[in-house]
């Protein structure tokens, strides 16, 4: 049952985000990525406030307002560090997915854009949001197990890019015809004009004799 309910919020994902099944499954396969990412950097977050509670609040010691300044003091740039280093991380990860789709799509001689401004659509990053909770709220626990396992990315293979293989070499070959063509034209204008000469040199000759 469990897999039923999972193929049918795929097809829903699939129609929300105009995509076929193959891409769909790649979007899921990040977000659960990008879900254990953000887990673990919950987790350090909880960690540094645990270890001042720990270190700092464990008795019933009493502070002054400016020894709790100093230790939330601390505790902030831990925490901004943390999260500084994983918004760049973010971005870099994301670059490296840009740089893959880019990759793939360059063997095939296509160029891709993307927009930007996009990124910021409150209403698209929401259905995004809808999406998620949709699919993860059916599915187990995030574990870094689940996380697919990384291979290269392989050239399309979808009827997409079989149609555009397919339409280049029929322009190859109908390139190739014309050329034929224009050469066998070429050939019956030499030999044509070769004998119209001979028969003209054979002709002036018998006038002088």
């Amino acid at each position: 049952i469990r897999d039923v309910v999972l193929l049918h919020i795929w097809a829903i994902m699939a129609s929300e985000l105009g995509l076929n099944e193959h891409h769909t499954a790649s979007v899921i396969n990040y977000l659960r990525f990008a879900r254990f990412e953000r887990d673990q950097r919950l987790k350090v977050v909880d960690g540094a406030y645990e270890e001042l509670k720990d270190s700092r609040l464990s008795t019933d010691e009493t502070f002054t307002a400016d020894e709790v300044a100093t230790m939330l003091d601390g505790l902030c740039a831990v925490v901004k560090g943390d999260m500084e280093s994983e918004l760049i991380n973010t971005a870099h990860t994301n670059v490296l997915l840009l740089k893959q789709m880019f990759q793939q799509a360059e063997e095939w001689h296509l160029k891709l854009n993307a927009d930007v401004s996009q990124l910021e659509n409150k209403e698209l990053i929401d259905e995004i949001a809808l999406m998620e909770e949709r699919h993860f709220s059916s599915s187990a626990p995030v574990s870094k197990t689940s996380l697919p396992e990384k291979k290269r990315l392989q050239p399309l293979n979808e009827a997409g890019g079989a149609a555009l293989l397919h339409m280049e070499i029929e322009k190859m070959k109908e390139e190739n015809d014309q050329l034929r063509m224009r050469i066998r034209t070429l050939e019956t204008k030499v030999k044509t004009g070769g004998t119209c000469n001979a028969c003209c040199t054979v002709r002036t000759t018998d006038r002088l004799t």
